[in-house]
């Protein structure tokens, strides 16, 4: 079977999501040979990568990175990593399919078989923002649909989060690529994900929505939805195979508990607990592996002989 790698794109602030959202992955796919996972980055220093890399082979997974910096060098980008994406299309020529993960995502479906739902002549493959599909009232502000326009897209319905990507790489040209790098000095708002739908927008397969679901509208009681989406996202719900934690649902935003306080949803309060403790275990594994590579057979001999549950008696 052929391999189909998963890029990231990451900076320090995003290991501790990047592993649990690898985990994930290497949890619910069908076959973990195929998917190797490449982190395209600018910083991450030696230490970290030995970490990520020990956890992920634990896993039984794979991973390699690459510094993409030289080919941003002459963009002077103050959000490097957010047009990390434009490079697939460029660097990753070798392979028939191509995926593409942000950093906060739990997958719990097998990301492979969207690989069967893609139509042979499509590009790219994604789902439908949430944002820009609901139906908002006609006092509310709609910045995202305007800062659409502003890149020339007139139907914002069919705008794709970028979260989770398949680049059927056969199809994608030169052409693709380089207007892809083009497009960088326009400075849209919304970075690689802007440019890659204006690029692909007419060659986009959308995958239904449970493939890259929106937390914060997984409330029934959310705002309304486009006729185009709405039967999906009611399914959806039911059935999730890749949560995305966007915006405030990240429980590291500084309007996090807001969420919590005004969301007034069980289901997303377990959600967010799940995610939540995914991420202190994520945490305890850096934290014990990173010591064990500082402190050597030091660590592991003294934790050998610790016993969490024992009392010190003091006299």
């Amino acid at each position: 079977m052929k391999t189909v790698p998963i890029v990231m794109s990451l900076d320090k602030a995003y290991v501790i999501p990047a592993i649990a959202t690898i985990r994930s992955v290497l949890d619910s796919v069908s076959d973990k040979s195929r998917i190797p996972f490449i982190i395209f980055h600018k910083e991450l220093d030696p230490f970290t990568i030995k970490v990520m890399t020990s956890l992920v082979n634990d896993a039984g997974g794979t991973i390699s990175f690459t510094n993409v910096q030289q080919h941003f060098v002459d963009y002077q980008l103050s959000t490097e990593e957010m047009y990390y994406a434009l490079l697939i299309p460029r660097i990753m020529t070798d392979y028939e399919f191509v995926f593409f993960l942000d950093a906060d995502l739990i997958v719990t479906g097998d990301i492979l078989s969207l690989i069967h739902e893609m139509p042979k002549d499509k590009k790219i493959g994604a789902v439908r923002c949430f944002f820009r599909n609901t139906i908002l009232p006609d006092d509310s502000p709609a910045e995202l649909h305007q800062q659409t326009r502003e890149t020339g897209l007139t139907d914002t319905r069919r705008y794709f989060n970028a979260g989770l990507m398949l680049f059927n790489m056969k199809n994608i040209t030169q052409w693709d690529s380089n207007r892809c790098f083009q497009f960088i000095k326009e400075h849209w708002t919304g970075h690689a994900e802007s440019i890659l739908n204006v690029v692909f927008h007419e060659s986009v397969h959308f995958f239904s929505t449970r493939w890259n679901f929106a937390m914060t509208f997984i409330s029934e009681m959310a705002m309304p939805f486009q006729p185009d989406v709405r039967d999906d996202v009611d399914e959806s719900r039911k059935n999730i195979q890749v949560q995305h934690f966007l915006y405030v649902s990240k429980p590291w935003h500084k309007y996090h508990y807001q969420l919590l306080a005004v969301a007034g949803c069980p289901a997303l309060t377990q959600y967010l607990q799940n995610y939540k403790q995914t991420l202190r275990t994520a945490m305890n594994d850096v934290s014990n592996r990173a010591a064990r590579f500082i402190y050597g057979p030091s660590w592991q001999a003294t934790k050998a002989y610790l016993n969490p549950e024992e009392t010190l008696q003091l006299p």
